[in-house]
């Protein structure tokens, strides 16, 4: 009887696909662990905006990056925190919410007087089970209460792994979903399912479907000027890289920008 054998090609892309699975699974529980953000910028030279954003995930690490970007543009801000003390460093410079991103209630306080919702949530590893479906169960709270708020701008970050109709992954697109689905599928899941309530939505919503996110600010080159190191694609990821401060750069660029409204870009760091 004959043996079906795997082509060495596939079998080594399948093997590297494992191998960024389980850097995603790493990758994705530092983004999403429960921490204190670094201390905030100072505000007194920023230009005050008449916009206040609904920030979910403020004490992660990428919601702290955003956090610190809206505050050095001049935004207002209330953010959702089960455990308030962690924002205390901005105690005087933010509105902090106490609850549960799960929680109806929650999200109804947290939204009022807010122009727009930012999401940065995802599993937090401690939570085991309870983090199941959490940004699906988040985002159906949030677009069941936006229009009592006469909010309509709403931008989530997601992962790369997330499929959109528009997709024409190459090697880099197709090595992250698939690393995705090896290690990371109940994220995957609840992450699509996300991207679904959101695409059947009417808002003016944007999702940010992002690689492996790095703990580090905007290269020095792009700090000093407009140009952004980082690149957004409907199509692919160009890389496997993303730093949290192109991220939260572009995500908060994106709350004035009619450029990716209804669509879900990759964006990845040079």
């Amino acid at each position: 009887m004959a043996c079906n054998k795997i082509h060495p090609g596939l079998k080594a892309r399948t093997l590297f696909a494992f191998v960024l699975g389980a850097l995603l699974v790493s990758a994705c529980t530092s983004q999403h662990r429960q921490t204190t953000p670094t201390l905030p910028v100072d505000t007194a030279a920023a230009p005050k905006k008449e916009i206040t954003i609904a920030l979910l995930g403020a004490t992660g690490m990428v919601g702290g990056f955003i956090l610190n970007e809206a505050l050095s543009r001049g935004y207002d801000i209330r953010a959702l925190a089960r455990t308030p003390q962690k924002l205390a460093a901005f105690e005087q410079k933010i509105t902090v919410v106490k609850g549960d991103a799960r929680d109806f209630s929650a999200i109804n306080t947290l939204l009022q007087g807010s122009q727009v919702v930012i999401s940065t949530l995802g599993p937090v590893k401690a939570d085991g089970n309870a983090a199941i479906m959490l940004s699906t169960t988040a985002t159906a709270n949030i677009v069941q209460l936006m229009p009592a708020h006469n909010i309509e701008r709403y931008i989530v970050v997601s992962g790369a792994a997330v499929r959109t109709p528009s997709d024409k992954r190459k090697l880099t697109g197709w090595l992250l979903r698939q690393g995705a689905s090896i290690t990371l599928n109940e994220t995957l899941k609840d992450k699509q399912a996300e991207y679904q309530l959101l695409a059947g939505s009417p808002l003016a919503w944007t999702l940010v479907r992002c690689p492996l996110i790095d703990p580090e600010p905007v290269a020095q080159e792009a700090s000093a000027g407009p140009a952004p190191l980082y690149q957004a694609s409907l199509e692919t990821p160009s890389s496997f890289r993303l730093r949290a401060g192109d991220l939260a750069r572009f995500i908060v660029d994106q709350i004035d920008s009619g450029e990716y409204l209804r669509q879900a870009p990759f964006l990845s760091s040079h």
